[in-house]
């Protein structure tokens, strides 16, 4: 099975360090700790010799912005001995934010360079990104509004108010994401939000008391009015971004005819194997792009194409 992005093997989350307060305050002050900067939403990378590296500190390099030390850290978990730590650097902070500027600091999102940084680090990048939107999402208690702190390694959000006490576990949103396929063609489709001429595989998010077959009928009939048959699991693959899940299936249309629901998505085409492999389409001016290549939606796609090679 192929390795999803995002969801490195390598990595041991170690649960049972996050009840360990005194062994987390430890690791924070260990030399050989890895830390992962969270800014803004976004993750930080520097450009040497055309090579894109992530931007990762040790506790030292951290000191020198902040010498009073940083509350908002998740512990993310272990890689081959080394522990990471995840770190909200968003605060204003003149030094840290001049330093960004001097050393020409990219400040962009992980799925663009994700595909071709190390896996072990994408994966933590991924896995921060994800806490931190979860934890920054849910400051109050939902249950009687009083301000929640972090808890158990970051992993746990808990109210303060003694009479309620509740404690708030990370989110994760399931979603399908589906190749619809007939005979020689297959189905994509196109959003708004998606770079200039990208097509991509119907997706959308599983609701409560729905079964996850029942969640891809429902989502493509709404997209293109297409009914499906022979529903076949894919794979998973983690997508905080900022925080689903998406399950990947196969699917055969019942028949070629669509009906597009705008207010859904803005285009949707049939692409034969052949257009898929030349990445050509006649009714769309400059061709066609696929998924990134950090998607389940291409790795779908390649499947697909590679059953014809």
């Amino acid at each position: 099975m192929i390795q999803p992005f995002y969801a490195s093997s390598a990595i041991n989350r170690h649960g049972n360090y996050r009840n360990n307060k005194t062994l987390l305050n430890k690791i924070i002050i260990e030399k050989d700790t890895k830390f992962i900067p969270f800014y803004n939403g976004k993750n930080l990378f520097l450009e040497i010799n055309k090579n894109i590296t992530p931007v990762i500190f040790n506790k030292i390099q951290l000191d020198e912005f902040f010498p009073n030390g940083i509350e908002d850290t998740i512990f993310l978990g272990v890689a081959h001995t080394l522990n990471y730590m995840g770190v909200d650097l968003s605060l204003p902070n003149q030094k840290f934010e001049c330093w960004l500027k001097e050393n020409q600091i990219i400040i962009d999102d992980l799925r663009k360079y994700g595909p071709i940084i190390n896996d072990i680090e994408a994966s933590f990048l991924a896995l921060s990104n994800g806490m931190f939107f979860w934890q920054n999402t849910h400051k109050f208690c939902g249950s009687c509004g009083f301000q929640n702190f972090s808890t158990e390694g970051g992993f746990v959000m808990k109210c303060s108010n003694d009479k309620c006490g509740k404690s708030h576990f990370p989110r994760t949103d399931p979603a399908i994401i589906t190749l619809i396929s007939f005979q020689d063609k297959v189905l994509l489709g196109r959003s708004p939000r998606f770079p200039d001429a990208m097509y991509s595989t119907l997706a959308g998010f599983v609701e409560p008391g729905e079964s996850l077959e029942q969640a891809l009928e429902r989502e493509v009939f709404e997209e293109v009015g297409v009914k499906v048959k022979n529903i076949k699991y894919f794979n998973s693959q983690p997508w905080p971004f900022p925080a689903s899940l998406m399950l990947g299936f196969f699917a055969e249309a019942v028949n070629k005819e669509m009906t597009i629901d705008y207010n859904e998505i803005e285009d949707a085409h049939w692409f034969s194997i052949n257009e898929l492999k030349s990445l050509e389409h006649p009714f769309i001016s400059g061709g066609f792009k696929l998924p990134r290549v950090d998607s389940i939606a291409r790795r779908l796609v390649d499947t697909w194409i590679n059953r014809f090679n």
